[in-house]
């Protein structure tokens, strides 16, 4: 039977500790005491926090280079895409669709009127 040198073997062991803690480091996070421990900000689904309830408002739609983009509280979302908690299942003209857990919700996007100047050059 051929058994690893039990030095070689230490040595790796070193060093993969020394690159791990470099690597934690390197990312500003601490060490976690517990290594079955989820870090910071990542949840089980049993353990994840509530959503808050905040209102959803749709600001924009875009259709670029075949692709809706929308704004939903000034962050760009695309279908599929998570928003605020609920997934983007529908974008058509003037309104979105959001699923949050079964639950549908319908984002329309209000009409603005708003002026589009011309300059002249003289």
């Amino acid at each position: 039977m051929n058994l690893p040198d039990p030095i070689n073997s230490l040595t790796f062991v070193l060093f993969t500790l020394i690159a791990l803690e470099s690597a934690s480091a390197a990312d500003g996070s601490q060490p976690r005491v517990n290594p079955f421990e989820l870090p910071p900000g990542i949840y089980s689904q049993e353990n994840a926090p509530q959503e808050q309830p905040q209102d959803l408002v749709l600001q924009a739609i875009f259709y670029i280079k075949g692709k809706h983009i929308v704004t939903i509280s000034g962050q760009n979302f695309i279908k599929g895409d998570f928003a605020f908690g609920k997934r983007v299942t529908s974008i058509s003209n003037n309104q979105v669709i959001l699923d949050a857990g079964g639950k549908e919700e319908i984002l329309i996007l209000e009409k603005t009127r708003f002026k589009i100047r011309k300059h002249t050059k003289k």
